[in-house]
């Protein structure tokens, strides 16, 4: 019996998927999409920008969770102590780590640059204003993830900024609501490890899910309308 060649193989394999879903289409359609030429200023660039460091910051984050310990019980913590670990221990979790965290202070700017170019481009007009209200959402989750992660090393300053952060947020009128929302977000009466729990699930499971979500929706909305031109 003779064997078969392996590329018969992985035209078998790719037969198959494209009987189930278009996957060669679609991938030629993304390959062979004709960019317009004003697409070439460097300024068109940062919503790419800002989809490599949001892929970088789960992948590192990822890294991170394998050895990350998320329980403020105890005196030094565990969360604390296995922030350390990485930190000293882990081969190249030093940079890892400062990967991610540098990360999350760039994709904050990157995101409001690109918001910026396009406002000052106009892309925000009919038929894209639900795509700019997509983006704006997404810049929320971005800020969530900075406050979620910020308490994550659960060190003296994680604590007492994730504590103001608390009572700003439980400050709106009426003394209801924000003694409602101060409630939730610290799981209990005071900062503790309550708080730790919600915050981790938040940040590790809570916005991945939506910002893929909406990253998805956000890329078929641009295919859907095409790139816009400047005003």
């Amino acid at each position: 019996m003779a064997i078969p060649h392996p590329r018969d193989i992985q035209l078998a394999a790719v037969r198959w998927l494209d009987e189930r879903y278009p996957f060669t289409k679609a991938i030629e359609e993304s390959m062979y999409q004709r960019v317009p030429n004003f697409a070439n200023a460097f300024y068109y660039c940062f919503g790419g920008m800002v989809f490599v460091i949001i892929v970088l910051q789960l992948v590192t984050g990822i890294l991170l969770a394998i050895y990350y310990v998320p329980d403020a019980r105890g005196n030094p913590a565990e969360a604390y102590s296995s922030v350390l670990f990485i930190q000293n221990s882990v081969y190249l979790g030093w940079l890892i780590r400062g990967v991610h965290f540098w990360g999350a202070n760039i994709l904050i700017f990157m995101v409001l640059l690109h918001m910026a170019r396009v406002y000052w481009t106009g892309s925000y007009r009919a038929p894209r204003e639900l795509n700019w209200m997509v983006g704006a959402i997404m810049l929320l989750i971005i800020l969530g993830f900075a406050l979620t992660g910020y308490l994550l090393p659960w060190d003296t300053k994680a604590y007492f900024a994730t504590e103001v952060t608390i009572k700003i947020a439980g400050s709106p009128p009426p003394p209801q609501l924000g003694a409602f929302i101060k409630q939730i977000l610290q799981g209990g009466p005071v900062v503790g490890p309550p708080t730790l729990q919600i915050f981790f699930t938040a940040h590790v499971f809570l916005f991945p899910a939506l910002i893929i979500l909406l990253m998805y929706v956000h890329f078929r909305f641009i295919r859907a309308h095409g790139i816009s031109e400047p005003m």
